[in-house]
């Protein structure tokens, strides 16, 4: 029964790391819409967002092992969960939210520097019990799902989940406890600021994001729109200045890096918010699944044709201008990340200017620059859009807004955007391409 028990817990970590991102999001969206004339249920969506987004740049600041990291990004989870039980105050839904975010960013990278230690000591191993208590857990969240939705007993979604958070982190502190390379090297937290420049920034990002979240579920005036645009434009190059050295020292694996976070941005969020306004029907869930399934498939590619990978982006990014062949477009972005991601671990693992126990972490690091800037560029189009045209920036969100954008705006905005991830991509592929010709030449 215990050695049962120990392979469910460490199952439900291996769920929750590969979905912790989409569940604790689902869950406070769902709650969000069941309760929308009451602003207070809007706060854990709103700081789940924020601090989803911007949790990775946090742990610039910290330094703990890994070991120590994913445990506590599990019981942040099971704090979080609880704290949203009591959404209805402002403070509890805050706090839940802040700490589901953070849960949501940290546990797929620590639990993937973790078992990436444990699979390099030959000391962890994922078999085919593992995966039985991961499908064993994914029944269970959707029954409860579905029973709390129908019942409209919210609350049951999160009791489940602070549960299978609890499981996560038992199922972590198993799993550390058989690695040799973490044994005694607990360290008291700290949390060291570099300079207070960067927290600044930081600080300053968290507010933004939350904002631009905002406005997304409310109406505000254009002025607003205007005031929002110019501080993301100067907080966009703040962020580029703030990764400047890191850049220096892994260039050009930190081009492909941000680059990976400007793709997965376009794909899951900036994607399904286009493509949901321009097909009338919520595309979020098909959206995921080409998702998944593209990055599953990329590994595949780099076994006889690694090169593809970009082309590839490319050519996805053009067949999504189209209305026919939007979604084969996403596909193919997918695949790229799927297949972008296996070659950037590999690189980044093997660098001689990083500590291996930091490698995912940077990776993720840089990502999330790359996540947030996109994701400035689109609201800072949006945003003068609607300021200078007098529309409602609500409508490129919803299309049940009168005053929205029409159909013309909303493409010229589409092509703007696909441009500038183009843009990025075909400069990341020249020097990619051109150190992998040059190390290649250097091998031979």
């Amino acid at each position: 029964m215990k050695r049962i028990m120990s392979i469910f817990n460490e199952g439900v970590l291996d769920l929750l790391a590969n979905a912790g991102v989409a569940i604790p999001y689902f869950f406070c969206l769902t709650l969000y819409n069941h309760n929308k004339s009451i602003f207070a249920y809007a706060l854990p969506f709103l700081m789940l967002y924020t601090f989803r987004a911007l949790g990775m740049l946090l742990t610039t600041f910290i330094t703990l092992p890994a070991s120590t990291m994913l445990a506590m990004s599990s019981l942040f989870g099971v704090i979080g969960s609880l704290c949203i039980l009591g959404a209805g105050n402002p403070v509890f839904g805050t706090i839940g939210g802040v700490f589901l975010g953070l849960a949501s960013s940290w546990i797929w990278p620590y639990y993937l520097t973790v078992r990436s230690r444990g699979q390099m000591d030959k000391e962890f191993k994922f078999n085919r019990m593992h995966g039985l208590s991961v499908l064993l857990t994914l029944i269970i969240l959707g029954i409860a799902q579905l029973a709390s939705t129908k019942t409209q007993f919210l609350s049951l979604s999160f009791i489940l989940l602070a549960f299978l958070f609890f499981a996560a982190m038992v199922g972590g502190l198993q799993i550390t406890h058989r690695l040799t390379f973490y044994q005694g090297m607990e360290k008291k937290p700290k949390f060291h600021v570099n300079s207070l420049f960067s927290l600044i920034v930081l600080a300053s990002l968290v507010m933004l994001i939350f904002i631009i979240r905002y406005t997304r579920l409310k109406a505000v005036s254009n002025s607003f729109d205007l005031i929002i645009s110019l501080a993301a434009i100067v907080l966009f190059l703040f962020l580029a200045y703030y990764q400047i050295d890191i850049h220096k020292k892994l260039f050009p694996l930190s081009m492909s890096a941000v680059n990976r976070g400007v793709v997965m941005n376009y794909v899951m969020l900036y994607a399904i918010f286009d493509s949901t306004i321009r097909f009338g029907y919520n595309t979020l869930m098909l959206v995921y699944a080409l998702y998944l399934i593209g990055f599953q498939v990329g590994p595949f590619l780099n076994r006889r044709h690694q090169s593809w990978r970009f082309p590839l982006l490319l050519i996805g990014l053009i067949l999504a201008l189209f209305n026919y062949t939007y979604f084969v477009g996403l596909f193919f972005c997918a695949v790229f990340v799927g297949s972008d991601n296996r070659i950037l671990n590999d690189g980044l693992y093997s660098n001689a200017n990083i500590d291996s126990e930091r490698a995912f972490l940077i990776k993720y690091q840089l990502s999330s620059v790359g996540n947030v800037s996109q994701q400035l560029v689109y609201m800072t189009t949006i945003y003068f859009i609607s300021y200078f045209l007098k529309i409602n920036a609500l409508g490129f969100f919803n299309n049940n807004i009168t005053d929205g954008p029409t159909i013309g705006i909303l493409y010229g905005v589409h092509i703007f955007i696909t441009a500038v991830v183009f843009i990025y991509a075909v400069v990341t592929f020249y020097f990619v391409h051109k150190h992998e010709t040059k190390k290649t030449i250097t091998t031979l």
